[in-house]
C-alpha cells in the first residue's frame, strides 16, 4: 500500500461522525486497521522479493540454454556421433567411424578347387624332383622358412608350416627332403564341393590307394583376404577293419593315460559302457552311462563287477581299483597281438559277447602266456563296438579274458 493510500484511509477515519463511536472504540478500530495495513505491506514486500528472485533464476536458465546450444553448434559432430549410434534408422549422414563395407568374396567352385590343388601338387613335385636329382638336397632354397614362404600363395600359413615340418629337414646349413610317401592328391575322378561357412569349403573324393588304402580324401579351403587357400587335408580310412583298429588303439591309449574325459568321446551315447572281468557277460554287469565316464575314476563307491573264477568270491572294487587290477593297458599296447572281429574261446568259460551284442564287432588285444607258465598267464582286453544312430562305431563294452579253472 502506498503512502497516499495510507493517508487517505487515515483521513477517512478522522472524518467518521464522532457521535457514532466513542473515543476508546475509535482508537481500537484505528489500531486494528493500522495492523492490517502493516501486514499487507509486508506481504507486498515478500511478493516483490519473490518476483525479483524468479526473474534472476529465469535469467540464469536462459543464459545456460544459450551456452548449451552454442556448445552444441560448435561441437555438433560429437553429438551427432552419439545420436547416430542410437538411431540407426535416422536420415543422418553415414558415420565416418564405421568399417567400410566388405567386398563380395570371390566365388569358390570345382574349378577353383582344381586350380589350387594343381598348383599345390606342381610346387611339391618340383621340390621332390629337385631332391631326387641332388641326393635329397634342395638347392634352390637355403632354409625351411624360404620353402614355407613359397607355399603360402596356395596354402594357409599354418598348413604350409605343417607340410614343411613333415617333409623337409635342415642339416649342416642345407635343406633336405624327407624320403617318404608324398601328400594325397585329387585324382581326375569326380568329387563333391560342400560349403561349410561363407569363407570355408571342403572337397571330398573317395579313393583307393596302394599307400593309403580305401580313404575319403578331404581338402579344406579357406578364404583369407579374398584369397582361397588350402587349409588342411585329411584322409580318413573307409576300410572298416582299419577304422576299428585305429579307434581301438586310441581308446587303449586313453585307458593307459586314465583320461576318462577323452575316453567318453568313444562311448555309445544310448547303450553306455559295460565292464566285464570275464568273457561270459552276466546280466548284472556294471554299466555306466556316457555322461558318467568323464568323472568315473573319482567315484568312491564300490561296485560288484562279478565273481572270481574258481573262488566264487565277489569282485567288489571302486572304479579306480578295477582299472588298476583289470585294465592296465600299457603291456597290451606294447606287446599285444591285435585281432579284429576274430573272437576265440580259449578256456572253459563260454564267450557270450556276440549273444549280448549281436550287431557288434570286436578288437582284442591278446597277450600269449609264457612257456614257463604253460600259457596259463595269457590274458586279453576285448573292446566291443556297435554302430550308433549316425552309423559310427562306438564303444559299448570292455571285456577281460584270461586263464580260468
Amino acid at each position: 500500500m502506498t503512502n497516499s493510500n495510507q493517508k487517505e484511509m487515515e483521513q477517512q477515519l478522522r472524518d467518521l461522525p464522532s457521535f457514532q463511536l466513542n473515543k476508546s472504540s475509535q482508537e481500537h478500530i484505528h489500531k486494528q486497521l493500522m495492523k492490517t495495513v502493516i501486514q499487507y505491506e509486508q506481504k507486498e514486500r515478500k511478493a516483490s522479493m519473490m518476483k525479483k528472485l524468479l526473474a534472476s533464476f529465469a535469467g540464469v536458465v536462459a543464459f545456460s540454454l544459450v551456452v548449451f546450444f552454442t556448445f552444441t553448434m560448435i561441437d555438433g559432430h560429437f553429438l551427432n556421433d552419439n545420436i547416430d549410434s542410437k538411431n540407426h534408422g535416422s536420415n543422418q549422414g553415414p558415420d565416418k567411424t564405421q568399417n567400410p563395407p566388405i567386398k563380395n568374396m570371390s566365388e569358390f567352385n570345382a574349378e577353383k578347387a582344381r586350380e589350387l590343388t594343381s598348383k599345390y601338387k606342381q610346387l611339391f613335385n618340383s621340390f621332390a624332383k629337385e631332391a631326387e636329382e641332388n641326393n635329397e638336397k634342395i638347392t634352390s632354397f637355403a632354409s625351411k622358412a624360404e620353402i614355407q614362404q613359397s607355399f603360402t600363395g596356395v596354402l594357409t600359413e599354418e598348413f604350409a608350416a605343417s607340410i614343411v615340418d613333415s617333409y623337409f629337414t635342415e642339416k649342416d646349413g642345407n635343406v633336405f627332403i624327407i624320403p617318404k610317401s608324398g601328400p594325397a592328391w585329387l585324382s581326375e575322378k569326380d568329387f563333391t564341393v560342400t560349403k561349410v561357412e561363407d569363407d570355408q569349403y571342403i572337397v571330398i573324393q573317395e579313393q583307393d590307394s596302394l599307400t593309403l588304402g580305401h580313404v575319403l580324401l578331404t581338402y579344406h579351403f579357406q578364404n583369407i583376404d579374398d584369397n582361397w587357400l588350402i587349409s588342411k587335408v585329411e584322409t580318413p580310412n573307409l576300410d572298416e577293419e582299419v577304422v576299428l583298429q585305429e579307434t581301438a588303439q586310441a581308446i587303449m591309449e586313453e585307458i593307459d593315460k586314465l583320461d576318462m574325459v577323452n575316453l567318453s568321446d568313444y562311448v555309445h551315447s544310448e547303450k553306455g559302457l559295460l565292464f566285464s572281468p570275464y568273457v561270459f557277460i552276466n546280466q548284472e554287469s556294471v554299466v555306466f552311462h556316457k555322461n558318467e565316464i568323464s568323472d568315473l575314476l573319482n567315484d568312491k563307491n564300490k561296485y560288484l563287477w562279478g565273481y572270481y573264477d574258481g573262488k566264487g568270491e565277489e569282485i567288489e572294487l571302486t572304479t579306480s581299483e578295477y582299472f588298476a587290477k583289470f585294465l592296465s593297458a600299457e603291456k597290451f599296447i606294447k606287446d599285444g597281438l591285435v585281432l579284429v572281429d576274430d573272437l576265440k574261446e580259449r578256456g572253459n568259460i563260454k564267450n557270450n559277447i556276440k549273444d549280448i551284442f549281436p550287431q557288434s564287432k570286436t578288437v582284442e588285444y591278446f597277450l600269449e602266456g609264457t612257456q614257463e607258465n604253460d600259457g596259463m598267464d595269457r590274458e586279453s582286453i576285448i573292446l566291443v563296438f556297435e554302430k550308433d544312430q549316425n552309423g559310427m562305431w562306438k564303444l559299448v563294452a570292455i571285456v577281460n579274458d584270461g586263464w580260468t579253472i
